[in-house]
């Protein structure tokens, strides 16, 4: 797969995202004396209007979006339902001392 040419935008985007995990590390380290806890989860491309225009908007610009393309990136383009089965773990007493934590919600498209 071709290099992804750059995009506009990504200049204040990507520190943006830096910039809300660590919030939410302040956050959690803050408040954990209370019982309130804060986590993050992020999503890869879902099959939602913002998840698709972003696939769209990469395709205009270039970037390969073909279904072999999005299978090597991601595996296939997320389900509204996996993130939100995702939030619900987060909000459950089974996540209890979890806190300060980053759930990627995207089949490991952040690890390559």
């Amino acid at each position: 797969m071709a290099p992804e040419p750059a995009r506009s935008g990504q200049g204040a985007e990507n520190p943006s995202l830096q910039a809300c995990h660590m919030f939410v590390r302040a956050i959690a380290v803050e408040f954990r004396d209370r019982n309130i806890r804060c986590n993050a989860v992020c999503p890869g491309f879902i099959r939602m209007p913002h998840g698709l225009r972003e696939v769209a908007d990469l395709g205009k610009l270039g970037v390969d979006v073909s279904d072999p393309a999005m299978a090597a990136q991601q595996g296939r383009i997320g389900e509204p339902k996996e993130v939100a089965k995702a939030a619900l773990f987060l909000a459950s007493d089974a996540s209890s001392f979890v806190n300060g934590a980053h759930l990627f919600v995207d089949n490991a498209f952040t690890a390559i």
